[in-house]
């Protein structure tokens, strides 16, 4: 193995931030390798502005559903209409959401527990669930007037980008994904709800394209090139 590009102060830094876990290891000329440092750099880019797209789905996502099943159902916290029969799980959500709210202080509003609930949750409504799509995906399908497909896709959809979420949160490596199609989904989805909040979202987004065509490559030493 070649000796690494890096200095002793970066070797040491590179030790101390983990910056060895984002970047595949044939992009590097070493275990600690200067390019690591590229790659962490990028990544924390990358995933700031990745998170700000998914915080607005999921927004976006939060109000589409509640509003249609509130409207439904007939009340704001729609989850205790006694003729609407949840999984455990999902109950279990609402359940957490509250008891958190209960000891910041927070009353617990209808609102307030719809914000506190997880990206999950929402996208565990459009899964199968205790007969969820004659339950809940028929109520609420038409908070997305931009979808024409059947319940399964657009829960494979969500899913998706739920796992993708959790990886942006946990701090995953994310380089070696297709991220131009997840950014690309994450805007269709929100989309499916309004358009013109998908093109908003697009506009303001200069970040993640001039990071795309800015991705780190390979290490020089390792005879590698830009890619």
């Amino acid at each position: 193995m070649s000796m690494s590009c890096a200095t002793a102060d970066e070797i040491d830094l590179i030790r101390t931030i983990d910056a060895g876990r984002y970047a595949a290891p044939e992009a590097l000329c070493a275990p600690h390798c200067r390019q690591a440092l590229a790659w962490s750099d990028w990544e924390t880019d990358f995933a700031k502005a990745m998170y700000e797209m998914l915080r607005i789905l999921e927004n976006v996502l939060r109000r589409a559903i509640s509003d249609r099943l509130s409207a439904h159902y007939g009340r704001e916290d729609w989850w205790n209409t006694p003729r609407l029969h949840l999984t455990y799980g999902t109950m279990s959500k609402i359940e957490e959401a509250g008891e958190k709210l209960s000891r910041a202080g927070v009353s617990l509003t209808p609102t307030a527990i719809q914000r506190e609930v997880p990206l999950g949750f929402w996208v565990t409504l459009v899964g199968r669930g205790n007969d969820y799509e004659t339950q809940l995906w028929r109520p609420m399908k038409a908070g997305f007037p931009g979808y024409r497909g059947r319940r399964e896709p657009f829960y494979t959809r969500l899913n998706h980008l739920r796992l993708l979420r959790n990886k942006v949160a946990h701090q995953d490596r994310i380089g070696g994904r297709r991220l131009a199609d997840d950014r690309q989904s994450v805007l269709t989805t929100i989309g499916y709800v309004s358009e013109g909040a998908a093109r908003r979202v697009e506009t303001a987004d200069t970040a993640m394209p001039q990071l795309l065509a800015n991705r780190p490559g390979v290490c020089p030493q390792r005879g590698g090139s830009k890619s």
